[in-house]
């Protein structure tokens, strides 16, 4: 499956992922297949990215657990909004509290790891979904760390209120990938995150909103939406380096504003190559709560060949059982012989392996001269046999 911008869908493409409206209301389901009128609207409706199936592709089986994350997804997303809407206007958000319990009762308690797929988003909901994920990613790292209750409640509250600045932010400077941000684009970005931690303050009492959340709040200040590999992390709360590998690991595997997603196992390399940024002992929990590598999934070696996951390593998801397409063996990547030699490099981004040739690829292709002659013959004998067939015919049928 593969991304297509809104601009690049076609008739007879089929939807990997379902789409929801604004309301929450399923519009498309998996498997749906495309049409002009479709896609004029989904065109019309703002979303940055679709979800779509390869034409040699079969859908992809999905649990009821995968279905209803992505559901808790889109409803929390419009309650969020709601709230920060409220708050935006000097009003108390009075489902909040009530928000940061769902996801606490959902997320926190799991005990085991599940498919964190990544979410369809617009350029008007992109910094809901992203803080619904985050705060999502949180509960379930503050679990794996063994976080009480009350401290893993702060955190998942202080994930729902990190990105309330970037609603105030113009979006075309939100547009923007990391490595397109000016000085005065950070600036301006740095100005309205402030902004947004004042307003919070400023209803302090009136948001129920705790010192521990401030606290959270007022590190991540520090965080710039360009990554800063010298930023001093030292002195930062716990609960504020879990939302950063939180923060980092969503805006790097979801469709985002400014670039396509990266595979997950892209994004913990990255996570774990910046150690002094982001905690190794939050990495390694983050990657212990997703389903990353299930038997079944097809992935790319280091060897330069695909293979297919066949069984897990128990506490190890990276090193199991693997088939090699291409020689049909059968690795054991968790073998000492094996663990250094051959290595998981990514997912495979396609199950179709055909080379896709346009029209104008084609054009650069001729046949030689003697390749041309004999088509020319082949043809001739065709167009005779055709005709003595026809004459035939004709003889056994007068009119």
């Amino acid at each position: 499956m593969k991304y297509y911008k809104p601009e690049e869908l076609r008739a007879g493409m089929r939807l990997a992922q379902q789409i929801y409206n604004k309301q929450g209301v399923l519009l498309y389901k998996r498997g749906f297949v495309l049409n002009d009128q479709i896609i004029a609207g989904l065109q019309k409706f703002g979303l940055l990215g679709v979800l779509v199936l390869e034409p040699a592709e079969p859908l992809p089986p999905v649990s009821d657990e995968e279905l209803e994350f992505d559901q808790c997804q889109t409803t929390w997303m419009f309650r969020l909004r709601d709230n920060l809407i409220a708050i935006s206007k000097g009003h108390k958000p009075e489902d909040l509290p009530s928000l940061v319990h769902d996801i606490m009762q959902r997320f926190y308690s799991l005990d085991h790891a599940i498919v964190f797929s990544p979410t369809v988003r617009s350029s008007e909901d992109y910094t809901y979904k992203h803080s619904i994920c985050t705060a999502i990613l949180c509960a379930m790292l503050a679990h794996g760390m063994g976080f009480p209750d009350n401290t893993a409640r702060h955190l998942v509250m202080a994930a729902l209120l990190s990105d309330f600045g970037y609603l105030y932010v113009p979006k075309e400077i939100m547009a923007k990938s990391e490595h397109e941000l000016s000085t005065i684009d950070l600036l301006t970005i740095e100005q309205y995150r402030n902004k947004a931690a004042g307003m919070l303050k400023r209803g302090e009492t009136t948001y129920g909103l705790t010192e521990n959340i401030f606290s959270i709040l007022d590190d991540f200040l520090k965080v710039e939406r360009k990554e800063n590999p010298q930023l001093d992390i030292s002195d930062f709360h716990m609960p504020t380096k879990i939302l950063m590998v939180a923060d980092k690991y969503d805006r790097m595997t979801a469709m985002s504003l400014g670039y396509e997603p990266v595979s997950p196992i892209q994004a913990l390399r990255h996570l774990q190559g910046s150690p002094k940024l982001y905690e190794p002992e939050i990495v390694q929990a983050l990657s212990n709560a997703l389903l990353i590598l299930p038997p079944g999934r097809c992935v790319e070696l280091t060897s330069k060949h695909c293979g297919m996951i066949l069984s897990e390593t128990p506490g190890d998801q990276f090193h199991p059982q693997v088939l090699d397409f291409a020689t049909n063996a059968v690795y054991d990547l968790n073998s000492p012989k094996l663990r250094d030699v051959i290595k998981i490099q990514d997912l495979m981004p396609s199950m179709d392996l055909r080379y896709p040739f346009d029209s104008q690829s084609l054009k650069h292709f001729a046949p030689d001269p003697p390749l041309q002659n004999a088509t020319r013959r082949i043809r001739m004998r065709l167009e005779k046999a055709r005709k003595r067939e026809a004459a035939k015919h004709t003889h056994a049928n007068p009119a």
